[in-house]
């Protein structure tokens, strides 16, 4: 369980924070936690429908523009941690490690990414998602 008046210094600090604010997969939808300049939970968390599943640069770029927004428009706000909730397995698939590899690679201050599944909350690194993107 995670302390929201401390600061998420380690990964597993990040897991246990969407664990608790996410748990396992219910549908399809994206997370974005906002953290504070000292990597505290900042009082927005946005559930968001809609992201296509399969990303073209055009999406990335403008979900990238909108996130950078986003952390512009809340004062508390210095970065986010975007949450992939799916139902199914926690390996990664094809079109999350596109929108994983694809944001990472954007200036978009994001901190993390991580899958919500049935298995549970799981970090995801970008270079690994670039790998199962090529």
């Amino acid at each position: 369980m995670f302390e929201p008046l401390l600061p998420l210094t380690t990964d597993a600090d990040l897991v246990a924070m969407a664990t608790d604010l996410v748990g396992t997969a219910i549908r399809r939808q994206t997370w974005l936690l906002l953290l504070d300049d000292e990597q505290r939970l900042a009082p927005v968390v946005v559930p968001m429908d809609g992201v296509p599943v399969d990303a073209d640069p055009r999406h990335i770029a403008t979900l990238a523009a909108r996130l950078a927004e986003l952390v512009e428009s809340v004062p508390e706000a210095a970065s986010i941690v975007l949450v992939w909730e799916r139902p199914g397995g926690a390996d990664v698939r094809m079109q999350e490690a596109d929108w994983i590899a694809g944001l990472a690679a954007t200036p978009a201050p994001i901190r993390a990414q991580l899958v919500a599944s049935d298995d549970g909350v799981h970090l995801v690194d970008p270079a690994f998602a670039a790998l199962v993107a090529e």
